[in-house]
């Protein structure tokens, strides 16, 4: 299918969705008003984002949900919103690469709701951390949440292609592994589409720079927990775009000095190797999402008509979502301004 689409794609198709999101991107709350974020109360925040793109969510949440809830439950809400219109308002092309990349959502999805099973949480704590903007959509994973036990959840997804990796679950797998294998598996999948035109090319290099990002962080975070060589080459995904599955195994079995040393040169490099050994993985991963967003922005501005500017807005509206969500939780956990400061990620 996709290859019949790329012989007829438009640029008139690319300029559309590309102004379209521009429009939407001059919409996120800009970076100087994050001070004056952290300085409010919860009611203030609400507040504030009346006065923004998330008002809808919040005059629609605001009967049932109060404080840190309602803002959690507006930031996903509009998150998804967001999303599903970048599939409606694009067409040929486009909407077919936008579809794929929200594909990810669905495994973000699966992957909460069997934590949040597991772990013993309600059905309407589980509902708030769903952002359906893939494949399946609100309904269905309100269908999935009532479902009694693991087993049942799991029996959903039989005949789809990840059904074998969630059946490790019931096997007695480790929730943490079936869950980077289906990230794996959602990236691989991605990075293995033919890049017959310069717009695929566009789109496979950008989902293997995200590779790139994902295995440095589960190389530093595993390292952290004290995990095996073998257990972190394992849960490393091939198909980087500067970072190849031999080198990222390399970098696995490196004690952190060598590892620092040999991260010289790669892109997503700038800021991080002074702060890996010295500071929590969290930073380090803030550091790496701040790099990754930085460089999408980049290449979106160097080849405007294509998927770039697109899957730049995402990001970028993603680490607003993101920051909003620290905010909150952080007043509503009295920590401190400079505490929560440090966790945000501003591009």
């Amino acid at each position: 299918m996709i290859s019949k689409i790329i012989r007829r794609t438009k640029i008139s198709e690319w300029a559309y969705i590309v102004a379209r999101v521009r429009v939407m991107k001059r919409k996120l709350i800009p970076e100087e008003e994050y001070p004056k974020l952290l300085n409010m109360d919860l009611n203030e925040i609400a507040r504030y984002l009346e006065e923004t793109e998330y008002k809808k969510e919040i005059d629609e949440l605001a009967y049932r949900y109060s404080g840190v809830d309602l803002i959690d439950q507006a930031l996903s809400l509009n998150l998804a919103r967001t999303y599903r219109k970048l599939i409606r308002i694009s067409k040929g092309l486009p909407k077919d690469l936008i579809v794929l990349y929200l594909r990810k959502m669905d495994y973000w999805n699966i992957k909460n709701v069997i934590r949040g099973k597991m772990f013993g949480f309600s059905d309407e704590e589980i509902e708030g951390t769903l952002i359906p903007a893939g494949e399946f959509d609100e309904e269905f994973f309100k269908s999935l949440i009532a479902r009694e036990s693991i087993e049942e959840i799991v029996e959903v997804f039989r005949g789809k292609p990840f059904y074998p990796i969630l059946e490790k679950l019931l096997h007695g797998e480790k929730l943490s592994v079936v869950e980077d294998e289906l990230d794996k598996f959602y990236y691989t999948s991605l990075a293995r589409l033919s890049a017959e035109s310069i717009d695929m090319k566009y789109f496979i290099d950008s989902i293997r720079m995200e590779i790139d990002i994902t295995n440095v962080r589960t190389i530093l975070r595993l390292k952290k927990e004290g995990a095996t060589v073998e257990e972190i080459a394992g849960r490393i995904i091939p198909h980087g775009y500067q970072l190849s599955e031999d080198e990222a195994r390399r970098l696995a079995a490196m004690d952190i000095d060598e590892l620092v040393k040999s991260l010289e040169g790669y892109w997503f490099v700038d800021g991080v190797k002074e702060m890996i050994g010295t500071q929590p993985v969290s930073k380090i991963e803030n550091m790496l999402t701040k790099n990754w967003a930085e460089k999408m922005l980049r290449k979106s501005h160097n080849y405007p008509l294509s998927i770039l500017p697109v899957l730049a807005y995402m990001i970028l509206k993603k680490v607003e979502v993101d920051n909003l969500r620290i905010i909150a939780r952080g007043k509503e956990s009295n920590m401190s301004v400079d505490e929560i400061k440090e966790q945000l990620v501003m591009v």
